[in-house]
């Protein structure tokens, strides 16, 4: 069965799993959407390497909020080498719900079943946790919080 086995009933080779991305957490509940979204990047650009999906009481750094991961909708992954601006240009124009990426130390490609939602953080270095985010491919906004609540402003 290998490495097919952890994600459920894909039919894509090349799937990996690790636990280093705050305890990984299972596959084996994810959505047949964002299933189906890794087999067709794995299909297309070759071995993807699941870092985290389910993680029961995760939340999202720095925010407190509840994440997607802690209901089992969203998992992030590393693509194959070499492939990630193209896998995430292709996620971007093929995946209905939400695209994240890392820099500053982490560069992995966070995909969800929520709301279109593009962002890219910067984690570690020197970055300070700057998050920027826009809906549906529209352009950059940096998000900030203000009385807890999430504020936009376009850059």
């Amino acid at each position: 069965m290998g490495a097919i086995a952890v994600l459920c009933c894909l039919s894509a080779p090349a799937f990996a799993k690790t636990h280093h991305h705050g305890g990984g957490g299972g596959t084996g509940c994810l959505p047949s959407s964002l299933r189906s979204t890794l087999a067709q990047v794995s299909q297309r650009f070759g071995h993807v390497e699941v870092i985290s999906a389910h993680r029961p009481g995760a939340t999202i750094s720095g925010s407190g909020r509840r994440s997607l991961h802690a209901d089992c909708r969203a998992v992030d992954f590393n693509p194959p080498p070499g492939k990630y601006k193209q896998v995430v240009a292709w996620l971007h124009a093929n995946h209905s719900g939400g695209v994240g990426t890392y820099s500053c130390g982490m560069h992995h490609i966070h995909i969800d079943n929520g709301p279109s939602v593009h962002f890219h953080k910067c984690e570690g270095g020197d970055g300070g946790g700057r998050r920027y985010a826009s809906r549906g491919g529209k352009s950059k906004r940096h998000a900030s919080r203000s009385g807890g609540k999430r504020r936009y402003a376009s850059l």
